[in-house]
């Protein structure tokens, strides 16, 4: 009371009533009460209400006494004006020509394609991951860091425990990696001198994330939090070293060499990066074109290296014990730590399977959007809803949707919204790329907030909110138009930072994924016995079975749900994978989850379970 008081003069004079409030000894009829002393009998979660609704009132102040008294998570820094925007946005609709044959035939840009593929991990590189990993996994670096009680800590203490937490975690590296080494860390303290491996260790850390976004689920905050803090320019003072590198990719170890360059425009290496897929050939086929592949690879090796490849015949049949021997050593290897800029034959050899592990990448993230885009163009007729099981419409209040649809909005509405999760896939490793520099850029700092799902490092992400903004007007020409909210939350109470903006979107693929196969696996499971025919039959048959399933989840993973305000979940771009989210939590509940378990599905996390 008093701190209201203090910010509002107008408090101590005005006098009335104050609902849900009652001073000692008195009753609910508070007639002429002090407002004063009706505030002392309010309890602490009243107090917060109060404060929270009085502070949305005064916009100028609001941010500094939030922070104050750790309010934020109570009303998340949205003003009212706010809220009604977003309500307002939910039914917009911006119709342009639609271009439906913008991805047809699309020619790949190797070139551009080259500057976002990390480079594949080599086998000296894996023992670093798993060092880094390791050290990630069982460090508590976030929990010291972003505590409730750090949080109020002066900045002088804050910046002695920051260093406290860093130096221990760069020394427990230094030591697993080297003892001999450790001890001299330990007694030196010169972190500087050893800057290399430390850089080292933690790129190839970040660039096997990005090629394997399923690994290093829990390590990889904390790795991104860790150099975030290290980016600090007192920090980095201290520290004497930046510890954060550029990720090493495809077009940095090409950029060698002249000639390596010229390679990103050579046919051949469509050919050489190209997957073979096995559906619809035959096995003479699939064999021609895995020797066609391995050829365009040895061809593109041989010309365009620097270097030939090294070969040594030192007895036993060529082999030589140096091959035989564990290559555990203190240095890397022999192409990567021979001191010159060659471009090798083996290096190049590992440029073009990277880009090789892209096209696989895209095709294991894309293909399950793909393909319930054919089966939404293939089930449902935009213009006809046909029986009301397999109407696409949705009403506000009804089975938990929170937007009205007719049947033909929603089929559009589904459309864009699968068609968006498909571009930003493709458009993955660049977003990552750009995601890492927003969240160690020095000239956007973090601040800890209490968002109401716990202290969250709220940070602005410039390049991130750019890029998806392309990516939105893309989709828009593409599918003539956009139903719903165009806003994108990043840098808010929704999607802290770049680091929850990424994990938000490889989530997509984990849902979409068992999806998509249990409904491919239904045929085959009615087709395993007389028992199992008949139950699929009592839903109308294999074909009806897949098309109530894929009803059910284009109408209620795109209904707004999964929150009670439409600034949280509804029409914008991240409400869509609210929505999908909410579907899935709730899969059990569905008459048709027996078939789902049939079909051995385990869950829309693999092993974490639902």
């Amino acid at each position: 009371s008093r701190l209201v008081e203090s910010r509002f003069p107008v408090a101590r004079a005005a006098r009335g009533r104050v609902p849900g409030c009652a001073a000692p000894g008195v009753g609910r009829d508070m007639g002429d009460i002090d407002i004063a002393g009706a505030l002392d009998g309010c309890d602490e979660a009243t107090l917060k209400k109060l404060l929270s609704a009085v502070l949305r009132k005064d916009p100028e102040i609001r941010q500094k006494v939030a922070h104050e008294v750790n309010l934020t998570g109570e009303f998340n820094i949205v003003t009212e004006e706010e809220r009604r925007h977003a309500i307002e946005e939910q039914y917009n609709e911006v119709k342009l020509t639609a271009n439906d044959d913008m991805d047809v035939c699309e020619e790949i840009d190797f070139y551009e394609r080259a500057k976002f593929v990390p480079m594949r991990l080599t086998y000296d590189e894996r023992k670093y991951l798993r060092l880094i990993d390791s050290t990630m996994h069982v460090s508590h670096y976030t929990d010291h860091m972003d505590s409730a009680s750090g949080a109020r800590v002066n900045p002088a203490r804050k910046l002695a425990l920051q260093m406290k937490q860093l130096c221990a975690i760069l020394t427990g590296m230094q030591v697993a990696h080297s003892y001999e080494q450790g001890q001299q860390l330990m007694q030196s303290r010169e972190f500087a001198a050893r800057s290399g491996f430390f850089q080292t260790v933690l790129e190839i850390g970040r660039r096997y994330k990005i090629l394997n976004p399923e690994r290093m689920r829990d390590s990889y905050g904390k790795l991104m939090y860790f150099l975030q803090d290290s980016r600090k320019p007192e920090v980095r003072e201290l520290m004497e070293f930046d510890s954060v590198v550029r990720v090493r990719t495809v077009y940095d170890v090409l950029s060698r060499s002249a000639r390596g360059l010229e390679m990103l425009e050579d046919p051949q290496l469509r050919t050489a990066t190209m997957e073979i897929m096995p559906e619809g050939k035959s096995r003479m086929q699939v064999q021609r074109e895995i020797k066609a592949k391995e050829a365009a690879i040895k061809h593109l090796a041989k010309t365009y290296c620097a270097v030939a490849r090294r070969r040594k015949y030192n007895g036993f049949g060529g082999y030589s014990f140096g091959i035989l021997r564990s290559s555990y050593a203190d240095s890397d290897s022999e192409d990567d730590n021979n001191g010159s800029e060659e471009l090798t034959e083996d290096l190049v050899e590992q440029c073009i399977y990277s880009l090789g592990d892209h096209s696989t990448y895209l095709r294991f993230n894309r293909e399950p959007c793909d393909r319930l885009i054919a089966f939404l163009r293939e089930y449902f007729d935009p213009n006809d809803p046909g029986p009301p099981e397999f109407s696409l419409a949705i009403e506000e209040g009804k089975g938990g949707a929170r937007l009205s649809h007719s049947h033909n909005r929603q089929y559009t509405f589904v459309l864009q919204s699968m068609t968006l999760w498909r571009e930003v896939l493709d458009n993955m490793f660049q977003l990552w790329h750009l995601a890492e520099e927003d969240l160690l850029d020095e000239e956007h700092a973090y601040t800890l907030t209490d968002t109401g799902q716990g202290l969250q490092r709220v940070q602005k992400s410039p390049r991130s909110v750019v890029a998806m903004q392309k990516i939105l007007a893309k989709v828009q020409r593409k599918v003539g138009g956009w139903i719903g909210s165009s806003t994108v939350h990043l840098g808010d109470h929704n999607v802290p930072n770049a680091l929850m903006f990424i994990d938000k979107y490889i989530q997509v693929p984990r849902f979409l994924g068992p999806l998509v196969l249990s409904l491919d696996k239904i045929l085959q499971l009615s087709q395993s016995s007389d028992g199992m025919k008949g139950y699929i039959d009592s839903f109308g048959g294999v074909k009806t079975l897949q098309k109530l399933i894929l009803a059910d989840f284009f109408r209620h993973a795109f209904d707004g749900s999964g929150a009670d305000n439409f600034f949280d979940a509804g029409s914008c771009i991240d409400g869509r994978l609210t929505s999908a989210w909410n579907w899935c939590s709730s899969i059990e509940r569905k008459p048709y989850f027996p078939i789902f378990l049939l079909t051995g599905f385990t869950g829309f996390d693999g092993k974490e379970g639902f």
